[in-house]
């Protein structure tokens, strides 16, 4: 049965703690426009209303493809609360089965949370209501009130030898409500027996309250934003070495940014073939250059460097790098058969905060222990020099904890003329 319902999105002018905070700028869009463009991208509401006071509000809103019911005075003031806006939408609202509330404060609540938790709601046998949570980074033990006098008199626990609650605890993070009309109005809230929870991560469940709250978003737009060129960059490079994907050559360098910065002409006499892109993935590699056939003639001898890129994906894990370079070596052996392969360990970091040298290496010992049943595949250990007395790729190989230096690029030619 294909359940209708509406998004209502409540949109008042009047915020004191950020002014206008529902339409300033987020990174090139009104803050609104995300919670708007989530609702239409998920393709279940049969109407998108923003509800406003502000007739500035009210054609932003539309610009972005939501409808728009204006407030009465009573419901734009201060002292209205959002079951009086719902009500007044549900009211002047018909035919449909129950709505769901995206505050526009939430702009990283997109269309898959949407979809996800309509999926969690309609499959459920006893809720009539649902709300998004998020994972408490604090517990309820540490939040106590404190009094004009600041006394810490309900802090009433010995803090040093405090421990978690093995019970995880969880907030509701504001980007979605969902009630069925006739037990919301009677109810009057989402919450009860008889409200079921949709989880929710930090980062999606970001709020915006204040301007603190909203310099947080710009950095986490701004690292959304950079994916996207990333990805942008990643064909562009692709097309500038499309001219390489065909010579013939005896050395074949595939992989990421480390090959790709490396101007190496050849190792031991022999010419290379350098067709490292920079920030690429082990399966963007596949899927952009080896699945399309983009590469025709491989050298003799190929030397593959992957990995790196792939520990910072969401959801990642080394079975899904493992199989990734599977594939990459299928489809090289496709082009050559007799080709040797030649997988480097992957290089420890400097001080990353997006990557661990204790994931590195839990990656390397996995790739190592399990690439043995491959055709023409031969592990290459990158040696101590590659490693400081604390683990870390040594300070004068590096300029960003990450790429290498010319120091770094003598190494790793001085170590494949022992190879190649």
């Amino acid at each position: 049965m294909n359940l209708k319902k509406i998004a209502i999105i409540p949109a008042r002018s009047g915020s004191k703690g950020l002014p206008n905070k529902n339409i300033l700028m987020l990174l090139g869009k009104p803050l609104i426009a995300y919670t708007i463009e989530a609702a239409i991208d998920s393709k279940l509401f049969e109407r998108i209303i923003v509800s406003t006071d502000s007739l500035e509000y009210k054609e932003i809103a539309e610009q972005y493809g939501a409808e728009v019911m204006m407030r009465s005075e009573e419901l734009a003031s201060d002292t209205a609360t959002s079951f009086m806006v719902i009500e007044d939408i549900l009211q002047k609202v018909s035919n449909f089965d129950y709505f769901m509330l995206l505050q526009p404060t939430s702009p990283f609540r997109n269309s898959q949370h949407i979809q996800k938790a309509v999926k969690i709601f309609e499959q459920s046998k006893f809720a009539n209501f649902l709300v998004s949570v998020s994972e408490s980074e604090k517990s309820s033990d540490l939040i106590k009130p404190i009094d004009d006098d600041l006394s810490l008199k309900y802090f009433d626990i010995d803090f040093s030898n405090y421990r978690r609650q093995n019970k995880k605890e969880y907030t509701p993070n504001g980007a979605i409500f969902i009630g069925r009309n006739k037990e919301f109005l009677d109810k009057k809230h989402f919450f009860g027996a008889d409200s079921i929870a949709y989880f929710m991560d930090k980062i999606d469940s970001v709020d915006i309250d204040d301007k603190i709250d909203f310099e947080l978003a710009i950095c986490i737009q701004s690292q959304k934003n950079k994916k996207e060129l990333l990805s942008n960059s990643i064909k562009n490079r692709i097309a500038e070495k499309s001219k390489n994907m065909n010579l013939m050559l005896p050395i074949t360098l595939i992989g990421h940014s480390i090959f790709d910065h490396w101007a190496v002409a050849s190792i031991n006499g022999q010419k290379v073939n350098n067709l490292g892109i920079a920030g690429i993935s082990s399966q963007e590699y596949l899927d952009l250059i080896l699945e399309p056939d983009l590469i025709s003639h491989l050298g003799q001898k190929v030397v593959l460097f992957a990995g790196t890129n792939d520990i910072v994906l969401d959801d990642w894990s080394p079975d899904l790098t493992l199989q990734a370079i599977e594939n990459i070596v299928n489809k090289l052996l496709m082009i050559k058969s007799d080709v040797q392969i030649y997988l480097l360990s992957i290089p420890p970091v400097r001080g990353r905060i997006d990557r661990s040298n204790s994931v590195i290496t839990q990656l390397n010992c996995y790739l190592k222990d399990n690439i043995n049943y491959l055709s023409n595949v031969y592990w290459i250990e990158l040696s101590s020099a590659f490693y400081d007395q604390f683990g870390n790729l040594p300070a004068d190989f590096t300029y960003d904890g990450l790429h290498f230096t010319e120091n770094a690029y003598q190494q790793l030619e001085l170590e494949l003329k022992g190879i190649l």
